[in-house]
């Protein structure tokens, strides 16, 4: 069950529409605005393979372009998109280690490996203090972010920024739960939802949470909450109603 990370795609016209942002990049040359517009046209057809290979091709050709930190942005959320986590991790510390306030990066790289690590990893807790490290940073530069990254509308911004919250605790509240630390899990959940009440993904881990805690009462209510939600992705209402069944039975035995 993947959360959806907020990438840079949404907020990447102002290669087409410069003025969407304050004192925005701008091409160096018009090879450099032709290969920029094929990073562009690759992203709007969702040909993510096409959209890295235009990406690299810029960051190849015109080491100099001003668009370095966007572009290895969209990167990021190209290869999610795909589903490579090879890919998405490795452009991830790319954007991190060219700009260490990338925000949707480090959210994102959070997110990822706390997906991707399972209870019985021999290295579980060296990726999960990765998870912590990121997400916690990524909280620290969000709380003083008035303003938004380069190439997002500012409108958009403060929906983003509760977004990208909401993401940051989901992380830590996986990284608790694979911990077994079940109490801390659920508060990390229930801020991820207070943040985002929208976060569907995290009540239906909330939900998990309370029956790994043995609150089965509370973790079939969770879940109700998520099976009523309308709009929530139907892997999601499947995760919920399998954490529903769970705790019903583990309530039934425990009586």
């Amino acid at each position: 069950m993947r959360l959806r990370t907020f990438g840079i795609s949404a907020a990447v016209l102002c290669l087409a529409l410069p003025l969407a942002a304050q004192n925005p990049p701008k091409p160096k040359s018009q090879k450099e605005s032709d290969a920029l517009q094929k990073v562009l046209q690759a992203q709007q057809a969702q040909n993510w393979d096409g959209e890295i290979q235009a990406i690299n091709n810029v960051l190849e050709n015109f080491a100099d372009t001003e668009y370095k930190n966007l572009l290895l942005s969209m990167a990021v959320d190209a290869a999610q998109n795909k589903g490579d986590y090879a890919q998405t991790i490795a452009f991830g510390e790319q954007a991190v280690q060219a700009d260490p306030n990338n925000i949707t990066a480090r959210v994102t790289m959070a997110e990822d490996i706390a997906q991707h690590t399972r209870e019985n990893d021999l290295d579980k807790e060296q990726s999960l203090k990765k998870v912590d490290d990121l997400a916690n940073k990524a909280l620290d530069l969000l709380k003083n972010a008035s303003t938004p990254p380069p190439g997002m509308n500012p409108a958009a911004w403060p929906d983003t920024k509760k977004l990208l919250t909401s993401q940051s605790y989901d992380a830590l509240g996986q990284a608790a739960d694979l911990r077994k630390n079940y109490p801390t899990a659920i508060t990390d959940f229930k801020t991820a939802i207070d943040t985002d009440p929208s976060n569907s993904v995290a009540v239906a881990r909330l939900a998990k949470a309370y029956v790994d805690n043995k609150q089965y009462d509370d973790g079939i209510t969770t879940a109700d909450k998520v099976l009523a939600i309308s709009d929530a992705p139907a892997p999601v209402k499947t995760f919920a109603q399998q954490q529903k069944d769970i705790a019903t039975k583990l309530k039934g035995a425990a009586k």
